[in-house]
C-alpha cells in the first residue's frame, strides 16, 4: 500500500490537468489516480466489513448452543453448569464471566425470537450493533410481535445510520404493539431518578432519567440562557460553549439563576408531530419528538393538548415531507424552523448531528445566484459545511430535502427528508443494488 500511495505523489506542476464532469476546471492526474487507489481500498473494506459480519453471525450461533446446551443426567448436581459455560466463554473470549454470560444470553434471543434479524447479520445486512438494537427494542414482545416487528424494519434496510435504525426499531415497536408500548411508557416514568458517578480528577457525572419532552425542553432552555450568555459576556470570560452549558445547568439548578421556574415558562419550544388521526383518538400511529424520535400515540396526544402547547400548522406533500412557505433574503425563523425539522440531521451522507446544532446552508451558493428559500437550504455541521465548499464532494438538491452527493472516488448518495408518514429518513448509495445495502 506504502508504494501504490508514494507513486501518486507527483510534483504537481508537472501533470497535465484534465477535464472532469461536473467541475469548473481540471483536476490533476496525479488526484484521479490517488482518488482510484482510494476507491479500490474502500471497496477492500467492504468486503471485510461483511466478513466480519458473518463471522459474528458464526459466533452467535455458536453462543446459543452453548446457552442452550443441557448435560447428561448426573453430569451436573450441583447446578453449576450454566456457570461453567460462561467461565469457559469468558476465558475464551478475554472478557469477564458477567460479559460472556451476557453474549450467551443475547445470543439466546436472538436465536430463538429473532432469527430473521441474524440471518441479515450474516448476509452483511445489518451489523452487530444494528442487531443489539433489534434485540433489545423488541425484548418485551413475545416471539410473535417481536417477528412482526423485524419484518417490518428490515423490509426498509439498515438505515444510513445506526441512529436512525434505532429510532426505526422504536417506531416499529410502537407502530405494531400500540397498546403495550404505552402501557410499558407510563411504567417507565415511575422508574425516573438522578444520579452522580465520581470520575477522576474532582469531576463526577450527574445524569437524570426524564421523559423524553421533559429532558429536551430542559436541553433547550439551558441551550438558550447559554447562547445568551455567550453573546453578552465579557471579553476575559474565555469558556467553550460545553463549559457555559454546565455552568448554566448548575445555576439554574442551585438558583444562582434569577428564578428558574418550571422548564415551560422559560419557553422552551418542544416540537411534536402528530398523525390527525393520532390528534382525533382514530388510531394509534406513533408521533415524532423532535430531537428524541418516535413516541406512543397516548404520549403524543397528551404533550399536544397541554395547555402551554403552541399550535403551528406544517404542510405536507403526498410523499409526507414538508413543502415551502415563503422567501426571504436571509433565513428566518421560520424557514430555519422548517429545515431541521425536513432534515433533522446534517445532510451529508451518515451524519448524525442534529440540525439544530448545524450551519444552514445554500445548497446552490447565494453569491451564485441561490435564492434563500427552504428548496435551497439544508443543515450541515460545521466540518462536513467545510467539506462541501472546500474539497472535491459535490452535492445538489433536485427536490426540496433531496440531497444528492458525489465524493471524490465517484461514490453517489441520495439523502431524503423525513417522512412523516412513516417516520424514516433514508440515506440511499445511488449505485448499489438496493436502498441502504451496506452497514452505514
Amino acid at each position: 500500500m506504502a508504494s501504490s500511495t508514494r507513486s501518486t505523489r507527483t510534483d504537481p506542476a508537472s501533470v497535465s490537468r484534465v477535464p472532469v464532469e461536473g467541475d469548473g476546471e481540471g483536476v490533476p492526474v496525479a488526484h484521479r489516480v490517488f482518488e482510484g487507489w482510494l476507491n479500490e481500498c474502500l471497496e477492500r473494506l467492504r468486503v471485510a466489513v461483511a466478513g466480519i459480519a458473518a463471522a459474528q453471525a458464526v459466533a452467535i450461533r455458536v453462543q446459543a448452543e452453548l446457552a442452550a446446551a443441557r448435560p447428561p443426567e448426573g453430569y451436573d448436581e450441583l447446578g453449576l453448569f450454566g456457570s461453567v459455560v460462561a467461565g469457559e466463554v469468558a476465558g475464551l473470549m478475554r472478557i469477564s464471566t458477567g460479559s460472556a454470560e451476557w453474549h450467551l444470553d443475547f445470543a439466546d434471543q436472538v436465536v430463538r425470537r429473532i432469527p430473521v434479524g441474524l440471518e441479515a447479520l450474516a448476509a452483511g445486512v445489518l451489523d452487530l450493533p444494528r442487531l443489539r438494537s433489534l434485540e433489545r427494542a423488541t425484548a418485551p414482545l413475545d416471539v410473535g410481535l417481536a417477528g412482526r416487528v423485524v419484518d417490518h424494519v428490515l423490509a426498509k434496510g439498515p438505515r444510513a445510520h445506526r441512529r436512525s435504525f434505532t429510532a426505526a426499531c422504536r417506531r416499529g415497536v410502537i407502530k405494531i404493539d400500540p397498546e403495550g408500548a404505552a402501557r410499558r411508557s407510563e411504567e417507565r416514568c415511575r422508574e425516573r431518578r438522578v444520579w452522580v458517578e465520581p470520575e477522576e480528577d474532582g469531576m463526577a457525572v450527574l445524569g437524570a432519567l426524564l421523559p423524553a419532552d421533559g429532558a429536551l425542553a430542559c436541553r433547550k432552555r439551558i441551550e438558550r440562557i447559554a447562547d445568551a450568555t455567550i453573546v453578552d459576556r465579557a471579553e476575559e470570560d474565555g469558556r467553550s460553549r460545553d463549559e457555559v452549558r454546565a455552568d448554566t445547568l448548575m445555576d439554574l439548578i442551585l438558583g444562582r439563576y434569577g428564578q428558574p421556574g418550571p422548564a415551560g415558562a422559560a419557553g422552551a419550544d418542544v416540537q411534536v408531530i402528530v398523525p390527525i388521526g393520532t390528534l382525533l383518538g382514530l388510531d394509534a400511529d406513533p408521533g415524532e419528538l423532535v430531537g428524541y424520535g418516535p413516541i406512543p400515540a397516548v404520549v403524543a396526544r397528551e404533550i399536544a393538548s397541554r395547555p402551554a402547547s403552541t399550535w403551528r400548522r406544517m404542510l405536507t406533500d403526498g410523499l409526507g415531507s414538508l413543502v415551502e412557505l415563503g422567501e426571504r433574503r436571509y433565513p428566518s425563523p421560520g424557514q430555519r424552523r422548517h429545515v431541521q425539522v425536513r432534515n433533522p440531521c446534517c445532510t451529508f451522507p451518515h451524519c448524525t448531528r442534529g440540525a439544530w446544532r448545524c450551519d444552514l446552508d445554500h445548497t446552490r451558493p447565494y453569491a451564485a445566484g441561490g435564492k434563500t428559500l427552504v428548496e435551497n437550504l439544508g443543515p450541515l455541521c460545521r466540518r462536513h459545511h467545510r467539506v462541501r465548499h472546500h474539497s472535491r464532494w459535490r452535492v445538489v438538491q433536485p427536490r426540496p430535502g433531496v440531497f444528492r452527493w458525489t465524493s471524490p472516488t465517484g461514490r453517489r448518495y441520495e439523502v431524503r427528508p423525513h417522512s412523516y408518514l412513516d417516520g424514516e429518513c433514508a440515506t440511499v448509495e445511488l449505485d448499489a443494488t438496493s436502498e441502504n445495502g451496506r452497514p452505514g
